[in-house]
């Protein structure tokens, strides 16, 4: 049986809980670490990090045992949040051990995110074990595992194809217009709708080093959150015909039923670009931009369509990345398996070491009774390296055979060996030792 903590960890996210029920369980910053501080205090956890985002959040811990946990977490998670208990029970997921390490590494290496192999995940995990480490929330244990995670979020990142390539529509219009324009900072990007398209094109283009944009909506007031969010300037859809001369790249994504974009709104704008190249790309549909604006002089039309296949493309190839990238989780999570096993014979390591350092320690003081200061160091030293000599081949040994899984034979053994504490060994082994004992009598 294990003797060392348990890590675990609790959790909701878009393949269990609805998006509204996720907003609502979502941990704000202000009231976080008082909710971390109460979990530390009632003991209900020794460590914590707590990862938060739109399709995510979870608690990872660590607790002796953590098995029965998980009523405890619930209700002070939905006390938090303002959630009733049984509707986050009914939706959250709660993993300890193996299956909760291989679950933050797959997190981690984004395999477990909404859009396969997107980078951003592998930033707002280490944004949260950050600010777990600054607030003290963990030690030994989720600083072993979390830095063996990001370790190997970066081996899939390295190492595997799974980030490459746009699979999204308005990443892979911002993809397209970096290709055809090369670099993007310095162009002037207008944005036609201010809908989730619009916003999560304005996203990559702001991550692309846009800055300078013009957001295009019949609600002032979307477009004026956006251009808030993203430094841009605001206009109605009645000012797109008279201000689309300024844009390098005109990006539509409206809900409209019919076309927004007209080949003369585009033929004019040219006009007065006076050749400089203007870069279209209809995101939307039905289409907002009439297909005759790609005939107007030095000016480029790039519809969903052909947008579609290079995302397709680029899908099947993350999801061939991802094989490699699931393998490399079973490798590092069999690491940390390893390494879990190995601790349960810390106990019998420390017992060792603290037995013989004893008798070091009054070996020296008989010897050194009345000796000069700088005699008792040298004895001290001379001691401390014996010591670590004689300990390293036993130690070593140890820790592999813990490694392996042996770690309560190897402990007993040890134990009865070295004349240590044998009174928590398995109980096999002590039959095993006394029936031993009586057929020699």
């Amino acid at each position: 049986m294990s003797t060392h903590p348990q890590v675990f960890v609790l959790g909701v996210n878009h393949r269990t809980a609805p998006g509204p029920l996720r907003d609502q369980l979502l941990f704000r910053d202000d009231a976080l670490p008082g909710f971390v501080q109460s979990l530390l205090q009632k003991g209900i956890t020794r460590e914590a990090v707590v990862l938060s985002t739109c399709n995510r959040s979870e608690i990872y811990g660590v607790a002796e045992p953590a098995e029965n946990l998980r009523p405890a977490l619930e209700e002070a998670w939905s006390d938090c949040c303002g959630v009733e208990e049984k509707r986050l029970s009914e939706h959250d997921y709660f993993l300890v051990e193996a299956p909760a390490v291989r679950h933050l590494f797959r997190v981690i290496g984004s395999l477990d995110s909404m859009v396969l192999g997107e980078m951003q995940i592998l930033g707002q995990v280490k944004e949260a074990y950050q600010t777990a480490v600054e607030r003290q929330w963990t030690d030994f244990y989720l600083n072993h595992l979390f830095q063996a995670g990001l370790h190997t979020g970066k081996r899939i990142h390295s190492e595997t194809g799974i980030h490459e390539g746009a699979v999204s529509i308005s990443y892979a219009a911002v993809e397209l217009a970096r290709k055809v324009l090369g670099d993007l900072r310095g162009k002037t990007v207008g944005l036609v709708g201010t809908g989730e398209m619009g916003e999560l094109a304005a996203q990559h283009l702001h991550r692309a080093g846009v800055r300078a944009f013009l957001f295009f909506n019949r609600s002032a007031a979307s477009a004026d959150s956006l251009a808030a969010t993203f430094g841009g300037k605001s206009h109605t859809m009645d000012e797109l015909p008279g201000t689309m001369a300024q844009c390098d790249i005109v990006i539509s994504a409206t809900g409209a039923t019919g076309i927004v974009i007209t080949a003369e709104y585009v033929r004019d704008a040219a006009r007065r670009r006076h050749g400089e190249p203007l870069f279209l790309i209809d995101i939307a549909a039905p289409a907002d931009i009439e297909a005759a604006a790609g005939e107007a002089e030095n000016t480029f039309l790039f519809t969903i369509d052909d947008l579609k296949n290079a995302v397709q493309e680029n899908v099947e190839l993350r999801r061939e990345a991802s094989r490699k990238a699931e393998a490399i989780v079973e490798e590092e999570a069999a690491r940390i398996a390893a390494w879990t096993a190995g601790l349960d014979v810390v106990p019998t390591l420390k017992a060792l070491r603290e037995k013989y350092q004893d008798m070091v320690e009054r070996e020296i003081d008989k010897r050194a009774a009345g000796a000069t200061p700088e005699v008792r160091a040298q004895l001290e030293a001379l001691g401390r390296g014996l010591l670590n000599k004689f300990l390293h081949a036993p130690s070593t040994r140890l820790k592999a055979l813990g490694e392996q899984g042996e770690a309560q034979r190897a402990s007993y053994y040890a134990s009865s060996l070295f004349a240590l504490d044998a009174s928590a060994g398995p109980a096999e082994l002590k039959t095993e030792s006394r029936d031993k004992q009586n057929a020699d009598r």
